[in-house]
């Protein structure tokens, strides 16, 4: 198991693009919404180093205004309210290898399995921060537990070798910030994002939509209005995860072959 570096600050930072430079959605009439409006580049502080950035030469061969995903900002802060949720209570010690990508990879059988099994897994990819949608994505995984006496949370930043070349980093870095931290730090990026979307969405009432583009401002005051309140209601919803069931379905996955794929790539879950 690893604990990883040990810092004391993380930060999800973001930068809105103007409203007037957000690209429209539609193929036949353009339009834009809430979630189209969040299009801006995020990425991830955390002691010293940063997530989610492109390498010098991806920034070269993309012609990129940033070194960061140029994608929509929202879809960081969705993973983060899944993941704060996620974090509720410390992965036991003896699982915490079958959550943060260092226990052996296994082949999926071709018959069906127990629901224990689908309780693993389901457990497992709540602590995974999907980035599929970007080109040579990483892997992105986060998970609370306690070393030497500390609840933390450790997030893992992991190239794949057959994408390095596109973001920056070692091939696996593990950081490890106080869970307190950590839960602050997601508190401090939904009251940044939602401030930021309340002022964009006053200057969409104030001016309108732009030129041709199809906008519901009254509907975007709503859905603002919405998620706002996401964080808090993710939290408020009970969770409870059966750790009898996890450890009986982790055991019986690491009875699968192991994994014989492309050793550069992930195995589909």
């Amino acid at each position: 198991m690893s604990a990883g570096i040990p810092v004391d600050t993380i930060r999800f930072q973001f930068e809105l693009r103007p409203v007037a430079e957000v690209p429209p959605w539609g193929s036949h009439v353009a339009n834009l919404h809430w979630f189209g409006l969040t299009s801006g580049w995020y990425w991830i502080e955390v002691g010293g180093h940063q997530l989610l950035r492109y390498r010098d030469e991806a920034v070269a061969r993309w012609e990129l205004e940033r070194p960061y995903p140029d994608y929509y900002v929202v879809r960081l802060w969705e993973d983060m309210l899944i993941l704060r949720a996620a974090l509720h209570e410390p992965v036991p010690d003896d699982l915490i290898a079958f959550v943060d990508g260092t226990s052996p990879r296994r082949d999926y059988p071709e018959d069906d399995w127990s629901e224990d099994v689908d309780k693993a897994l389901d457990l497992q990819s709540d602590f995974d921060v999907y980035c599929g949608y970007l080109t040579d994505a990483p892997v992105l995984r986060a998970w609370r537990h306690v070393t030497d006496g500390q609840d933390v949370v450790s997030v893992c930043q992991r190239i794949l070798p057959a994408e390095e070349g596109t973001f920056d980093g070692p091939e696996r870095l593990v950081v490890t910030v106080p869970t307190e931290e950590f839960f602050a730090a997601v508190d401090d990026f939904d009251r940044r994002l939602m401030a930021a979307m309340d002022e964009r969405v006053t200057e969409l009432e104030r001016t309108g939509p732009p030129p041709d583009i199809e906008l519901d401002v009254a509907h975007l005051r709503v859905e603002h209005g919405q998620r706002c309140g996401w964080l808090a209601a993710r939290l408020a919803a009970p969770r409870h995860v059966d750790w009898a069931r996890v450890r009986a379905g982790a055991a019986e996955i690491a009875t699968w072959p192991p994994w014989t794929g492309d050793e550069e790539s992930e195995p589909d879950s």
